[in-house]
């Protein structure tokens, strides 16, 4: 068993909800007829507003803030500036994670990173070749959170263990495995990607909407995963490290940014192995969240509300290491809960017990509810709010997305762009 936060303890109760939350969101621009931009990037020089494998790609990251209202209003602020920028070049950020119209791999420009940053791009292109671009054009929301370094403490000197560093390092490790282990309710609750553009699955065959049958297609089997599922070594953070080195040195990675997963431990500052290991967990990344096409800046707060609670919830939760079994089949879960229907797909949970994705669900949202619910009364109503996504069909994404935009995907989604660069630009 791993480290857990002791919510029993007072001090911890009280600053439960106290930590740093950074918002990322990835976008294709678009030109007036849901085609994908050809234009070059509107903020070539600019480290918020950049882009990551295509030129067409705005993507935009938040400073870490210590609440989850300035972390959205800076999304927003940001996003307003884009959205200025590409008013006037007469293009529009397309509200979903599947792509719009794609005419050929050549209308998927790599991002165009030039002097220092060139390697990039020489990155991009062999992921291009070894993956193909059209996976390369979805786009979603990561979301980045760090406990304060007070709870941490706390926690710490009621366990007396060992170097506080280590510690921290190993509390942010058994939360990634606890992240790994539930992803899939994340997927489940946020999937807002049903339907896709004929042009994603049929060359030179535009304009016809396609129901994929997933609620989230990036998440899915046929989403952008790797050509294996590796194994984690959550023991240590140079354990950590060494586990995503070994694919890069055995030839199944180019380098450690190629392992795409859901979860990552970061270190503070740009992100790399070496300095995770020189420095500490610093804090840890979701990368699993749909774009929302209902919010103008790509994520409901009271989602980014939930996820802040489902890592706290995870933090305090008591199980088993996980073993490389148990890390092939979380990820096997996070796929099956992509799919459309929760009632036709299992989740197996670690004991072996198979439920439906919607019945999983339940089960955790109630466990949820009762951890927070007396405490913390706010925290009942973000959950609530989850909870009535199961309750009524309506106010799920996934089915909204196809009520909404399930016969014109392209035609409502370009309308749906054009609404939210209005209501942005200020």
């Amino acid at each position: 068993m791993g480290i857990i936060l002791h919510k029993e303890d007072a001090f911890i109760r009280e600053h439960l909800m106290e930590g740093m939350v950074g918002l990322e969101l990835e976008s294709l621009r678009t030109d007036r007829e849901g085609n994908l931009s050809k234009k070059p990037h509107p903020f070539p020089d600019n480290p918020v507003i950049d882009r990551d494998f295509g030129e067409a790609q705005i993507e935009i990251g938040t400073a870490p803030e210590a609440s989850l209202d300035k972390a959205v209003d800076d999304l927003r602020k940001y996003l307003g500036i884009t959205q200025a920028r590409l008013k006037e070049t007469g293009e529009l950020l397309w509200p979903f994670s599947n792509p719009p119209v794609i005419r050929s791999e050549e209308d998927i420009k790599v991002a165009d990173f030039r002097g220092e940053r060139r390697k990039k791009t020489l990155y991009r292109e062999y992921l291009a070749g070894k993956y193909g671009k059209y996976k390369m054009s979805f786009s979603g929301i990561h979301f980045n959170y760090s406990f304060s370094p007070e709870l941490i403490s706390r926690n710490y000197m009621l366990d007396s263990a060992g170097e506080l560093r280590k510690y921290t390092d190993h509390f942010y490790l058994n939360l990634a495995q606890r992240v790994l282990e539930y992803s899939w309710m994340i997927v489940a609750l946020l999937g807002a990607s049903p339907v896709v553009d004929s042009s994603f699955y049929i060359k030179g065959l535009s304009g016809k909407t396609i129901f994929t049958g997933k609620s989230s297609l990036r998440c899915s089997e046929s989403g952008y995963w790797n050509t294996f599922v590796p194994y984690i070594d959550y023991g240590s953070i140079e354990g950590y490290s060494d586990s995503i080195r070994s694919y890069v040195r055995n030839g199944m990675l180019n380098s450690e940014s190629e392992l795409y997963y859901p979860v990552r431990i970061k270190n503070a500052g740009e992100y790399s192995l070496e300095r995770l290991e020189e420095t500490g967990a610093d804090h840890i990344e979701l990368r699993m969240i749909d774009l929302n096409p209902f919010s103008d800046f790509g994520i409901d707060q009271r989602d980014a509300a939930f996820l802040k609670l489902f890592l706290i919830w995870l933090s305090a939760m008591e199980t088993d290491p996980m073993d490389a079994a148990g890390q092939v089949q979380a990820i096997q879960n996070i796929k099956a809960a992509a799919a459309y229907d929760l009632d036709i797909t299992k989740i197996f949970l670690m004991n072996g017990k198979g439920l439906s994705v919607r019945a999983a669900l339940e089960s955790c949202l109630i466990e949820m509810i009762r951890f927070f619910e007396m405490d913390y009364p706010e925290a009942g109503k973000v959950l609530y709010f989850q909870m009535e996504k199961l309750k009524n069909e309506k106010n799920r994404y996934a089915d909204r997305v196809l009520n909404c935009f399930g016969d014109q995907y392209i035609e409502r989604g370009v309308k749906r762009a054009e609404e939210i660069q209005e209501a942005m630009y200020v």
